[in-house]
């Protein structure tokens, strides 16, 4: 994934996470499409990221068009779509893509979570016998009101110029965790961040103790904590740390899957660094 050494191993979460969160973002900041619009520019980034899925060898059981989620229809009998599902022995991941041209809002982050939850009120063995994550991949912006909820429903938020709650925790129990600029946050992030990316059934298991008024299932202050103090601020300055050790850090995971993409697909060489 990125050149440190590991540190930790215990608390860590699933390999396959850190995979596709940190491909997805490679994906996300690099993928080309000046020349599409609409619809079209959509479908494409589908594509691309299919394209990501078969370079890293990752199964996909649903693409978009797919009305199941790992083979299962939903409760409601409603034919929801699922863009991506990525099956593997001991996890699922459920991805929703968008590439929109305006910022993504909170509806969209809310469709997507209740698609999440009619497919599990199935009951279905296939999904509920391995833990279910949930990963919006955007090629925009989110509004502020969709990274909150995206949080409080364990969603991983993937979007061009925010670092991924699950590359920050790669790098919290790597040897990355030493350099000054995050020495004093790594501590926290390693132990915070599983709590953040959970599972649908873990945010599922809390909601009987919210009803009981024993517990949120995240405070809004927490939330709110984690996307100020950690995301973006102690994710700013992870991003110009990686950026001053290797500027092509990024380019190198991109590098690594991009012969799998569509030939319409290209490297956007330029807009990669931060400014």
């Amino acid at each position: 994934m990125l050149d440190f050494f590991v540190t930790r191993s215990s608390g860590r979460l699933h390999p396959a996470l850190y995979d596709v969160i940190s491909g997805s973002f490679a994906l996300t900041r690099l993928w080309d499409c000046e020349t599409l619009s609409g619809p079209e520019r959509g479908r494409a980034f589908e594509g691309a990221f299919y394209g990501f899925c078969e370079g890293r060898g990752l199964r996909l059981t649903e693409r978009a068009g797919s009305r199941t989620l790992c083979g299962s229809v939903s409760a409601s009998g409603l034919r929801h779509e699922s863009d991506a599902v990525i099956v593997l022995p001991d996890i699922i991941i459920h991805v929703e893509t968008k590439h929109l041209g305006h910022e993504v809002s909170k509806n969209d982050l809310m469709i997507f979570n209740q698609k999440g939850l009619d497919f599990m009120m199935s009951g279905a063995t296939p999904l509920t016998a391995r833990p279910l994550y949930r990963v919006f991949l955007s090629g925009g912006p989110l509004s502020p009101e969709a990274r909150r909820f995206a949080l409080l429903w364990g969603i991983v938020a993937v979007e061009p110029d925010v670092l991924p709650l699950p590359v920050l925790h790669w790098l919290a129990g790597s040897s990355f965790a030493e350099h000054p600029g995050f020495r004093h946050s790594a501590e926290r992030i390693w132990r915070d961040v599983p709590v953040l990316v959970a599972s649908l059934q873990e945010r599922i298991r809390r909601l009987p103790s919210c009803l009981e008024g024993h517990l949120e299932t995240l405070s809004r202050s927490r939330i709110e904590r984690y996307l100020e103090d950690v995301q973006m601020a102690c994710g700013d300055r992870c991003w110009r740390e990686l950026d001053y050790i290797d500027p092509f850090w990024l380019e190198n995971i991109y590098s690594e899957f991009s012969r799998h993409l569509p030939r319409l697909t290209k490297m956007n060489w330029s807009s990669a660094l931060v400014e």
